[in-house]
């Protein structure tokens, strides 16, 4: 148990949070109490709140799917898709010779910005957990649902937080790898939330679930996960397959670095690109459902302004940021602190006219 300096507030200590500095309701700005010109080197900004995070990031693997692996292909380029293609370039109609999808419209081309939150379930509140890579991925289930079939369906984050600590062979609140979250979807399945409800208990979440959870497996065995950054890939060409993606209605989720300079971002989202005096708190994952070449985001304590974000479902509520969505500059993938971003297909998502292009 840590208790906050000068409160009587008493809270639990979670892996993979930021602890509250001081009491919410003394906090102000921060940031703007603070010019970098006249304060020593060794200031840090400070950090005003607490979240869970969860993420745990993990290398490429060559035997990760990508969008060049033919199962991933094939998904891309059904028939249906393919004529809808050919419709656009009549020169592929003789070979079928289509490049990745990320390949198939250049930087020039894209649209200056992409917005699929209506898409998108309700914003969720991971509360104190490291669950962060279970509400991402339940999130994308929930977005191809909605998106597809016109339902919404309620999935179960504690269950697929459990299972993929159960992959891991780790017990109690330790984090989550994206990759095995993806597995765990696969192999197990997401019960409905009511069959699982969610907790962050500390004296209940780490339950097994019960054995009809494990009965929607077969609903999820179609699906194919790949990710967007293997081995060897550049953070210019990463960025550009993940906006067309996007572009093509395909959401995908990932994992930053989380600095203290992202208290600034509680009250519109914005978060900043940090300073290399801040602090690094842990690793996030979410859900990007846009982007925008012309926003604007500047660190209110190294003044530094980026341009171009990626727009993202969070899991910290709807009173986070703007509606619990924010903005994450592109600068995070080009200078490496955002990686691990993995998308998921289904045929039966795919066939469907709501990704004709």
């Amino acid at each position: 148990m840590t208790q906050t300096k000068g409160t009587k507030e008493t809270r639990k200590s979670y892996p993979g949070t930021i602890e509250t500095a001081g009491k919410d309701s003394a906090r102000t700005d921060l940031f703007s109490a603070h010019d970098p010109d006249t304060e020593p080197e060794t200031f840090i900004p400070p950090s005003g709140f607490r979240r869970g995070m969860g993420w745990l990031p993990d290398r490429p693997d060559f035997r990760d799917y990508h969008e060049r692996t033919p199962e991933i292909r094939e998904l891309l380029d059904s028939d249906e898709r393919l004529k809808r293609e050919i419709k656009k370039r009549p020169s592929l109609a003789k070979t079928y010779d289509l490049p990745p999808l990320s390949r198939r419209i250049d930087a020039e081309s894209l649209p200056a910005s992409v917005d699929l939150r209506e898409y998108c379930s309700p914003v969720e509140d991971q509360g104190g957990l490291g669950s962060c890579t279970a509400h991402a991925g339940v999130g994308l289930i929930e977005y191809y649902e909605r998106r597809a079939f016109g339902r919404h369906l309620d999935a179960s984050r504690l269950f697929l937080y459990k299972v993929t600590r159960n992959l891991m062979k780790l017990r109690g609140d330790t984090g989550a790898y994206l990759r095995t979250t993806m597995g765990a979807m696969v192999l197990f399945g997401v019960p409905p939330e009511s069959y699982w409800p969610y907790t962050d208990d500390a004296s209940s979440f780490d339950r097994e679930p019960s054995a009809f959870c494990y009965a929607f497996a077969q609903n999820y065995q179609t699906i194919k996960y790949f990710r967007h950054d293997p081995a060897g890939a550049s953070p210019k060409d990463v960025l550009h397959s993940l906006k067309t993606y996007l572009a093509k209605g395909f959401p995908f989720i990932f994992g930053f670095s989380v600095y203290n300079s992202i208290e600034q971002a509680e009250t519109d989202g914005r978060i900043p690109f940090p300073s290399p005096r801040e602090r690094l708190e842990g690793g996030h994952a979410v859900m990007a459902v846009g982007y925008d070449d012309k926003l604007e985001i500047t660190n209110k304590f190294s003044k530094e302004k980026t341009k171009g974000a990626l727009l993202i479902r969070n899991s910290w509520g709807t009173s986070w940021g703007d509606h619990g969505y924010g903005w994450l500059p592109y600068d995070y993938v080009l200078r490496g602190l955002a990686e691990d971003f993995w998308s998921i297909l289904k045929k039966e998502w795919l066939d469907t006219s709501a990704f004709a292009e």
